[in-house]
């Protein structure tokens, strides 16, 4: 897990509470500036266009964008959601993507000090995955093949999954992280896999996208074999309420037979692990009397 990242004294925030403040401050105008970039990439991605040409501009009138005119959040809230151009609105999905970026980037800080790059690469994967996902119905190769590679890769350098803690936080598992990562990885893909071939053959029909096959993989690999886990029962509850939520709010039957997309639900599960995870399952772990 990221919190227990070997070097922990080098990780540690050092210094004045001004200079933290600072540093707060800057990750989440970084987050914000970032995600501002990911909308770039969700738009452009899944119709085939190349993210770096032409330069931003507005989907309605082509006319390019100054950057006084794209700063993240800001500049949408002076125009009013419109287009500087053409007086078009634009979508309030673009602030709010910036904001969720900065936010998102802002928690990492504070859950992982110094570290927190390490997490920001994923969020940003969750956060292009997850919005495309939403769009499209479908998770783009870099976000869950990337992820798994970027998982395995990153325990070879990086202690990052040094044990569990919450059975037994005295305990240390002295399991190479490597092998931990790939393990996490086969438990993801392989678990979520297994659920979505027999729920084919009851349904007499696909009930699991590859593509979230492979991002639990990732989550796996990422975070080891209890994250994926715990992300797939948190992604369940989660995409069970909202769906049942849609149906009950719908006025005709269509939502019950709409694709949801499940990606983005596997996305908030690992984020409640990324910033939750450790607490969460100690308080599961005290409620089955399993711990004091």
């Amino acid at each position: 897990m990221m919190r227990h990242i070997a070097m922990a004294g080098f990780f540690d925030i050092g210094g004045s509470a001004a200079t933290s403040s600072v540093l707060a401050c800057w990750s989440f105008v970084f987050g914000a500036t970032i995600a501002s970039f990911l909308n770039v990439v969700v738009w452009r991605v899944p119709r085939g266009e190349s993210i770096a040409r032409p330069p931003s501009h507005c989907p309605k009138c082509g006319s390019p964008i100054k950057w006084y005119n794209n700063i993240p959040i800001l500049s949408w809230i002076l125009l009013r959601g419109k287009c500087a151009s053409c007086a078009k609105p634009i979508s309030p999905r673009y602030a709010v993507v910036e904001f969720l970026g900065g936010v998102l980037f802002l928690a990492a800080f504070f859950r992982y000090s110094y570290a927190a790059p390490v997490a920001w690469i994923w969020i940003s994967l969750m956060i292009v995955g997850s919005f495309i996902d939403f769009d499209h119905c479908l998770l783009p190769d870099f976000v869950t093949i990337g992820g798994m590679v970027y998982g395995v890769v990153l325990s070879l350098g990086v202690a990052l999954l040094v044990g569990i803690g919450v059975v037994r936080p005295e305990a240390v598992w002295f399991v190479p992280s490597p092998l931990m990562s790939l393990f996490g990885l086969a438990a993801g893909a392989g678990g979520l896999w297994l659920l979505g071939f027999i729920g084919s053959k009851i349904a007499k029909r696909e009930a699991m996208g590859m593509g979230d096959v492979l991002l639990l993989g990732a989550i796996g690999a990422i975070f080891g074999p209890v994250a994926a886990l715990f992300s797939l029962i948190a992604s369940s509850i989660i995409g069970s309420v909202v769906g049942l939520a849609a149906i009950a709010v719908s006025k005709t039957n269509r939502v019950r037979y709409r694709m949801i997309p499940y990606g983005p639900y596997l996305c908030i599960g690992c984020l409640a692990w990324m910033f939750a995870g450790d607490e969460l399952v100690a308080a599961y772990l005290r409620i089955l009397g399993l711990r004091g």
